[in-house]
């Protein structure tokens, strides 16, 4: 009896052990596997900020200032003086979250507020606590030297950095599958995985198709009838239609704005005070120009990162112009901070890495900090390319301390004319600090011995006496604190001021918010990714196990012209296949490979990498031409497929990886606003000009006051005002661009506060009222209104069952309305109108394409 009492007490010790470590974060730190995603999360939003914020003081050595390392992921779990940093999956209750919220009683972190994180910063350190602090595994030895030597030369077997393969497609003995090469493919796959494809999209369904995708409107009624009365083939109909669509502006429009996805295109800068920056919609009006003229794929890259040094050899005078202002892919590099270049690597860091995902679909910012964990690329390969950037002269409009722009580019094709632009901003930078700063404690003693230096000048002349060590005293004051406030003295306040005001008035000639060369040499590397502790010189070169040879780079240009040739060039491997597969996914709302932005070994495996293949081959075979590409693409059987389900194909592929049937998309933000406009005839068509900024000199930005602005419009959304700080309040609400780093896809989350805006906001309500104007001006029986009503909203009849709801529906709603307004029957028509015509603009249908 005994020995089973204690029995029991020992199980229930060890039960209780055992319910104890598992609710005790510190026994259950053990993380399990991170995913590839939550690794390349880490390494592009932890790792980084951790190096460059922490690691100086947080190194865990005997004579640091903490006990605290921030060097792996058991040593932040062991944590220094207050105890562990972080506790997995409880972010809330981790110090290093609590002290980067700064809302810890003694842990601020970093200890100087100018220095605090963003809230997105913070927001990345939440997630990625919740997930458990991933941490890809590290290496128990470091590397001799001679492994780091041989680690030099790389070689991979990942399919992404091989050569693009020269493949037929293959042999299909279905004729209705036979017609296209892409369906060759995809039949091909589906047979050979057993799946049933759904049948074809009727005339309907596929012109609102291809009109969202091509142009992100809808067709019109006059449109879809001409679509649905052409007695020639399906396909030959359907050719001419996306033939018109390609034709028409609104595909640049639309197009152009997932390239800015891509180029994460903003108005403003991103530093702390976000300052505007009035000249970017150039560069946005000339990506959409690009994709209107069809610029081929290859000229439109070289263009964007070497367009000033191409714009030299240009005779036209409007051509050179064009190629500068599409340097604005790289202008447009966010900046940080307070002080104008104080984080110049990071705003490098931005270009490297929009560069890496959005043209080669690589994470090179991964290789910051120590060679690539996971692809075969070296630290030196990215401080190769920090090289040719460094060697690049970025503009900026200001900074909170320092609120004049400078390093703006001459739209003229000429040295002297941006000799002129150069030595006219350093004057007013000049000008502006002493005018910023007349007041300072620091300088008042200064003014006031100048002030009574030359007094005693003027009435030493009255008596004919000697000046010559006052005067001497008077160039001394002046050359005080580096000769910043000469003017100050001499001249006086009301000057400054009167000599800028006449300086803004007269540019010397038309500037552009883009970039050109400055003194072309090699970085050093940056030790742990922090640009305060520099190691050795990296020549200036590209991604070594793509380029077996080192570029021969002079001293005379950047090197960014070699670097557009070398990525742009048809054997390159990745290039031609990340434009494809962003085409591929825009079209059908999945990649041929899963992940746009990476390729790489962390990225998703392509469905039908022989389809990939061949489809780069054809766009560099057919000139680099995007439009030719869509048109190859719309026209297969696969993307004309219904999208209607088929039970046994989606149990075993839920996610229509074999395209066995065309995938129900939602709209994104841009096209659920801009058909809402279309609809009700409010669209303004007109293309975008620049924004109502304040002018540079009238006002100026901070962190305590940043820039905020909504500009109201009914121009079509890429022509919207868009920020780094601040998210527009329906492009942000309905997953819209993150403007702060490339977009390769958008997100599709329902979220309630969707729900809210389309109930409560008044944009809605407005448009629903010029949509029942509309149908009310342009028919007039209530059969023939619903009618017009649903081929407008739905591009389509209403059915019998509609017909007699939406009817029901006014009448409801009229006899209410008389009741509270008995005496205005003509307003109260209208108002029930407006009440449908809302209704048809938030359904369900009007939000999604089949």
């Amino acid at each position: 009896m005994i020995e089973r009492d204690r029995i029991q007490q020992l199980i229930s010790l060890m039960v209780f052990i055992v319910l104890f470590c598992l609710e005790n974060p510190l026994f259950s730190a053990e993380a399990t596997k991170p995913s590839a995603k939550q690794i390349e999360f880490f390494e592009l939003h932890i790792r980084p900020v951790l190096i460059e914020k922490c690691a100086d003081c947080h190194t865990g050595d005997e004579d640091a200032e903490s006990a605290l390392a921030v060097s792996s992921r058991s040593a932040l779990i062991k944590g220094g003086d207050f105890g562990p940093a972080i506790i997995p999956g409880k972010p809330e209750q981790s110090l290093l979250y609590q002290s980067i919220q700064r809302t810890h009683k003694e842990l601020k972190m970093p200890p100087d507020v100018d220095e605090k994180l963003s809230k997105t910063t913070i927001q990345h350190f939440k997630r990625w606590i919740e997930w458990g602090a991933p941490w890809p595994e590290e290496k128990t030895k470091p590397l001799t030297k001679s492994q780091a030597k041989k680690t030099q030369s790389l070689t991979t077997s990942h399919w992404c950095f091989l050569p693009r393969q020269a493949i037929a497609p293959p042999e299909v003995n279905d004729p209705q599958w036979s017609q296209s090469p892409i369906d060759r493919f995809i039949y091909t796959r589906l047979q050979k995985e057993k799946f049933t494809p759904a049948p074809m999209a009727s005339r309907r369904v596929l012109i609102r198709r291809a009109s969202f995708d091509l142009t992100g409107l809808p067709p019109t009624p006059e449109e879809v009838q001409e679509f649905l009365d052409d007695p020639d083939t399906d396909l030959h109909t359907f050719s001419k239609v996306i033939d018109r669509l390609l034709a028409s502006p609104a595909y640049g429009e639309r197009w152009g704005r997932h390239w800015l996805d891509v180029a994460r295109y903003a108005d403003t800068q991103g530093d702390v005070g976000d300052f505007p920056i009035p000249g970017a919609y150039l560069y946005r009006n000339w990506v959409i120009d690009a994709f209107n003229a069809d610029l081929p794929y290859d000229k439109f890259l070289q263009a964007q990162l070497a367009g000033d040094i191409l714009a030299k050899r240009e005779d036209d005078p409007q051509r050179a112009r064009q190629l500068k202002i599409a340097t604005g892919f790289i202008a447009l590099s966010r900046r940080f901070g307070n002080t104008r270049f104080e984080d110049q690597h990071l705003t490098i860091d931005d270009t490297i890495d929009t560069i890496g995902r959005g043209i080669m679909g690589v994470t090179l910012k991964c290789a910051r900090c120590h060679d690539h964990k996971f692809d075969p690329m070296l630290a030196t390969d990215y401080y190769g390319l920090y090289g040719i950037f460094e060697s690049t002269l970025y503009p900026t409009m200001g900074a909170s301390n320092s609120p004049s722009p400078t390093q703006l580019v001459s739209a003229e094709n000429n040295p002297e004319s941006q000799q002129k632009i150069n030595a006219y901003w350093d004057l007013l930078s000049h000008y502006q600090h002493q005018i910023r700063n007349h007041f300072r404690p620091w300088l008042k003693p200064t003014l006031k011995e100048y002030a009574e230096v030359v007094k005693k000048i003027k009435s030493a002349k009255k008596e004919g006496k000697s000046i010559e060590k006052l005067e001497a005293q008077r160039q001394k004051l002046l050359t005080s604190h580096r000769g910043k406030f000469r003017e100050l003295m001499e001249h006086g306040l009301p000057w400054l001021k009167q000599e800028k005001a006449r300086l803004v008035k007269q540019p010397p000639a038309e500037m552009l918010y883009a970039v050109i060369d400055g003194k072309p040499h090699h970085a050093k590397l940056h030790r742990r990714g922090n640009p305060s502790n520099p190691g050795e010189v990296v020549p200036r070169q590209f991604i070594n196990v793509i380029s077996k040879t080192k570029p021969d780079l002079d001293q005379k240009q950047s090197g960014r012209e070699e670097l557009a040739n070398w990525i742009t060039d048809p054997t390159h491997p990745l290039t031609a296949r990340v434009i494809v597969n962003r085409l591929w996914y825009h079209h059908f709302g999945q990649g041929l490979v899963k992940t746009v932005d990476n390729l790489g070994v962390l990225g998703a495996a392509p469905s039908h990498p022989q389809l990939l293949d061949y489809l780069a081959n054809q766009l560099i075979e057919q000139g680099w031409s995007l439009k030719a590409l869509h048109r190859q693409i719309l026209l297969s059987r696969a993307y004309r497929l219904d999208s209607k389900d088929i039970l046994e194909n989606s149990k075993r592929d839920p996610e229509n990886v074999f395209l066995w049937k065309f995938t129900r998309k939602r709209l994104d933000a841009e096209s659920i606003r801009d058909a809402m406009l279309f609809v009700s005839g409010e669209l303004d068509r007109q293309p975008g000009g620049p924004h109502p900024f304040n002018p540079w000199h009238k006002k100026g930005y901070s962190l305590n006051g940043p820039f905020h602005e909504v500009f109201p419009s009914k121009k079509r959304s890429v022509y919207l005002m868009t920020q780094r700080l601040y998210k527009h309040p329906f492009l942000g609400l309905f997953n819209g661009p993150d403007t702060n780093e490339t977009t390769g896809t958008r997100k599709n989350a329902n979220i309630p506060a969707q729900a809210l805006y389309l109930m409560n906001s008044p944009f809605v309500p407005e448009l629903a009222e010029a949509f029942a104007k509309r149908i009310l001006q342009t028919e007039t029986t209530e059969e023939k209104q619903i009618k017009a009503a649903c081929q407008i909203a739905f591009s389509r009849n209403p059915t019998p069952t509609e017909q007699s709801e939406f009817l029901e529906t006014l009448y409801a709603y009229r006899r209410q309305l008389l009741k509270e307004r008995p005496k205005e029957s003509a307003a109260v028509n209208e108002t029930a109108w407006t009440g449908l015509c809302k209704v048809l603009l938030t359904s369900n249908e009007f939000f999604f394409v089949d």
